[in-house]
């Protein structure tokens, strides 16, 4: 059971606390992208953040990486304040937090092949996959990646546009795989694929977060994808958070009005489908079925890229 509004389940123990979170652009007379966000994400959780298109989403996101510094409020991983860090130790805490983002082309390197591309994160934070003796140790490694997310370990000297949408992707979670993290944040991980490319890609994050006991924050504007992989959701609008529940109390019961509005607004094939949508799931109301995880159809008609 979730305690209190923005708080984990009593049964996890917190790893992400975002306490009071402001974030200001322009100075005084500015705007207030984020404003008094107060939520902690449990241990092997997945919480969800949605929100239309300009709502603070990213902003906050960008604030958890520390990629951005906050006008107030503190972010806080495994106990550790992010901004009392000096840079040597944010340097080695980034390990335990890694990204998966929307578009998985756009998101490397062309110029490096595979191996680079799932190898560069492990050169970079471990001693181990540095110089002559570690590229044999980088090459294993990123062979046993590449097949734990449905992939063949002989890809390594291929390049990003040799593959479809849905096996970039592959390689971009194995990327984010690769230094062990503990969080892994995913900034609409399937909007760039097609609807049957989605959930073999969720059936995957699944599959590895029971494996490797991992933790997930997920940006996504498509309730859809939050309905199958979600336990809890917050919901953002203009900068602040209006309701935030157990993923099956907010897509059925929403008790914020505007939490009712996106749910409205769902696109479905049949609007009589539509009216059920909370009843009946937003994932068969908007035509999201699960599916393998393995990687044969990411590259079938109708995947982008």
């Amino acid at each position: 059971m979730t305690t209190e509004a923005g708080t984990a389940p009593e049964t996890r123990r917190p790893l992400l606390e975002l306490t009071g979170l402001r974030k200001e652009f322009g100075g005084r007379h500015g705007s207030v992208a984020v404003d008094d966000v107060s939520l902690t994400v449990g241990e092997g959780e997945t919480l969800a953040l949605v929100g239309e298109s300009g709502c603070g989403k990213t902003t906050l996101t960008r604030l958890l990486l520390r990629l951005l510094e906050p006008t107030a409020g503190s972010v806080r991983f495994d106990g550790q304040d992010l901004a009392a860090l000096a840079p040597a130790e944010l340097r080695r805490l980034r390990r335990r937090i890694q990204v998966v983002l929307q578009d998985p082309y756009s998101s490397m390197n062309p110029r490096l092949d595979i191996a680079g591309i799932v190898g560069e994160p492990m050169v970079t934070h471990d001693p181990a996959a540095r110089g002559r003796r570690g590229r044999a140790y980088v090459r294993e490694r990123v062979g046993e990646l590449l097949e734990s997310v449905g992939l063949d370990a002989g890809i390594q000297d291929r390049y990003p546009h040799e593959f479809s949408g849905g096996q970039r992707q592959r390689v971009s979670i194995a990327r984010a795989l690769a230094v062990e993290p503990r969080l892994i944040v995913l900034d609409e991980p399937t909007s760039a694929l097609d609807v049957s490319v989605q959930a073999r890609i969720l059936d995957l994050l699944a599959e590895l977060q029971q494996r490797r006991g991992l933790t997930y924050f997920l940006v996504s504007h498509n309730l859809a994808v939050v309905q199958q992989v979600a336990d809890r959701i917050a919901v953002m609008r203009q900068g602040r958070l209006v309701e935030v529940g157990e993923a099956a109390q907010v897509l059925r019961r929403p008790r914020h009005a505007y939490t009712r509005q996106l749910l409205d607004a769902v696109p479905v094939p049949d609007p009589r489908r539509g009216r059920r949508f909370r009843a009946a799931g937003a994932t068969d109301a908007a035509g999201v079925t699960g599916g393998g995880a393995g990687a044969p159809g990411d590259g079938e008609a109708g995947d982008r890229g």
